[in-house]
C-alpha cells in the first residue's frame, strides 16, 4: 500500500500537469478561434468559384481543358494534411486510417512531420514534402499547385487527391479523401446532368466566352480550394488539441480528488491506530 508521502508527491505531480494541459488549452482555444474564422471566411468565395466552373462545364465539354477531365488511370498522388505535433486526440490515427482505404499506385506530398514520418514507415513514394505553416498563407500553397499541375498535365499522374481532415465543429472533425484533379469526374458530370435535367435553364453570360473565363480560373480554383483546405485542417487541428487538452485537464483534476480522498483515508487511519495506540498504552498505566 502506497504511503502518505507517496501519495503526496503523487497528487503535487498531477496537480502540475493539469497546469501544463490547462495552460495548452488555452492556447489551443485561441488559435483555434482565429483558425475558424479564417476557414469559415473562405468558404462564400470557394463555393462562388466551384459554381462558376460548374456552370461553365455545363456549357463545353469537359474534354476541353486537361484540367477538367481524364479517363480514369492508376497512378494517384494524395496531398496528405497531418500535424507536427502530437496531443491532437485521434485526429492523426484516423486520417492514417483514411489512407489505408486507398489503393492503386500512390505518391504523396506531406504536409505535417506525423504524415512524412508515416509514410516513410510505409514505403510508399514520397514525391515532395512541404512545411507546414502556423499561420497558413496563400503563397504557401503556390508551389504546391505548380508541383501538381505540372505533373498532371505532363501524364506522370492521373488524379490528385486531397487526405485531409475537415472541419464541421469544435467538436467534429471528420478525416476526408477528396479529388482536386481532375475538376470533372464523373459524379460532377452525373449530377449537371441531372441539374440540367430537374431546373430550369438560367443562361449566364461570359465574357469574352466561357473558355476564356474557364482558362483564366482554373488555376485560381485549385490554388483556392488548396487553400480553403489548408485553413481547414489547421481549425481542425487546433479544434481538436483544444478538446483533447481539456479531456486531460477534467482528467487530471478528477485523478487528483480520488488521490486526496485516499491520502485522506490512510492519514485518518494513521491517526485513528495512533489514537488507539495512546488509549492502550494508558489503559495498560492504570
Amino acid at each position: 500500500m502506497a504511503t502518505q508521502r507517496e501519495i503526496r508527491r503523487r497528487i503535487n505531480s498531477v496537480q502540475n500537469t493539469e497546469k501544463i494541459t490547462h495552460a495548452m488549452e488555452l492556447v489551443a482555444a485561441a488559435k483555434m478561434k482565429r483558425a475558424q474564422n479564417a476557414a469559415s471566411a473562405g468558404k462564400p468565395y470557394s463555393k462562388l468559384v466551384n459554381s462558376t466552373i460548374r456552370s461553365i462545364a455545363d456549357r463545353i465539354h469537359p474534354e476541353t481543358h486537361p484540367l477538367l477531365s481524364r479517363t480514369k488511370g492508376d497512378k494517384s498522388l494524395v496531398i496528405f494534411f497531418s500535424t507536427d505535433r502530437g496531443l491532437a486526440g485521434s485526429l492523426n490515427s484516423n486520417l492514417v486510417k483514411e489512407l489505408e482505404n486507398l489503393v492503386g499506385d500512390l505518391g504523396f506530398i506531406t504536409l505535417g512531420k506525423k504524415g512524412r514520418n508515416f509514410i516513410a514507415k510505409t514505403g510508399h513514394e514520397l514525391i515532395a514534402d512541404f512545411p507546414l505553416s502556423e499561420k497558413p498563407d496563400l503563397a504557401d500553397c503556390r508551389p504546391i499547385v505548380s508541383l501538381i499541375t505540372r505533373e498532371f498535365l505532363e501524364k506522370k499522374i492521373d488524379q490528385v487527391h486531397v487526405l485531409y481532415t475537415e472541419f464541421g465543429s469544435t467538436l467534429k472533425q471528420t478525416a476526408i479523401v477528396r479529388q482536386l484533379l481532375p475538376i470533372i469526374d464523373e459524379e460532377v458530370l452525373a449530377e449537371l446532368a441531372k441539374e440540367a435535367e430537374m431546373l430550369e435553364k438560367r443562361e449566364p453570360l461570359f465574357e469574352p466566352n466561357p473558355d476564356t473565363v474557364l482558362e483564366a480560373i482554373l488555376p485560381q480554383y485549385i490554388l483556392m480550394e488548396l487553400y480553403q483546405i489548408l485553413l481547414e485542417a489547421k481549425a481542425s487541428e487546433h479544434s481538436a488539441r483544444m478538446v483533447a487538452m481539456k479531456n486531460a485537464t477534467e482528467n487530471a483534476q478528477e485523478l487528483v480528488e480520488d488521490l486526496t480522498l485516499t491520502y485522506n483515508g490512510i492519514r485518518q487511519e494513521a491517526i485513528t491506530k495512533e489514537i488507539l495506540d495512546i488509549s492502550t498504552a494508558a489503559i495498560a498505566l492504570e
